[in-house]
């Protein structure tokens, strides 16, 4: 993880209570919200993924968990039992969770990796796509305000994408 050193990856470790909280209500709101999605997941919404951003030092562990699911904030070399293991830069795999960035391409482009159960991988690659979900309904905006907020995080997060690289 280029630019990061064992002082910010310690500092962001012991932060991650909040996040872990602030990510895990907003899983279980779209499964309160949208059961169709945690329904199109089918066995692979009770395994664990981990969604390593290769230019951060931690990753994401993911239990879908229909309802009960949660996101714990681990470190980015994390080998704890998980079925798939799905690494990229940050603003790739954000980009493939809104549906800015295909996955096929970024996949075959070797934008991204996949380790383990690549039929899991594929169940959620499928459920995301199908759901349409978008950042702010991830951070549960209301309405009214999702799309002024979704243009709005798509342009900061073009902003911050270097010159020439693709989502």
């Amino acid at each position: 993880m280029p630019g990061w050193g064992k002082a910010a990856t310690g500092v962001l470790m012991a932060l991650r209570g909040p996040v872990e909280r602030l990510l895990t209500l907003a899983l279980r709101r779209v499964a309160r919200l949208r059961p169709d999605v945690f329904e199109r997941l089918g066995e692979a919404g009770d395994v664990v993924f981990i969604v390593a951003p290769t230019d951060f030092p931690v990753a994401f562990r993911l239990r879908p968990g229909r309802g009960s699911g949660e996101v714990q904030v681990v470190r980015g070399d994390d080998e704890a039992l998980h079925a798939a293991r799905i690494s990229g830069p940050l603003l790739t795999l954000l980009a493939l969770f809104d549906g800015r960035c295909d996955a096929d391409s970024a996949f075959f482009s070797r934008r991204i990796r996949v380790d383990g159960d690549t039929r899991a991988v594929v169940a959620l690659h499928n459920t995301l796509e199908a759901a349409e979900l978008t950042l702010a309904d991830l951070l549960g905006v209301a309405p009214a305000f999702r799309d002024r907020l979704n243009a709005g995080l798509a342009g900061a997060l073009d902003r911050l994408r270097p010159a020439g690289a693709e989502a």
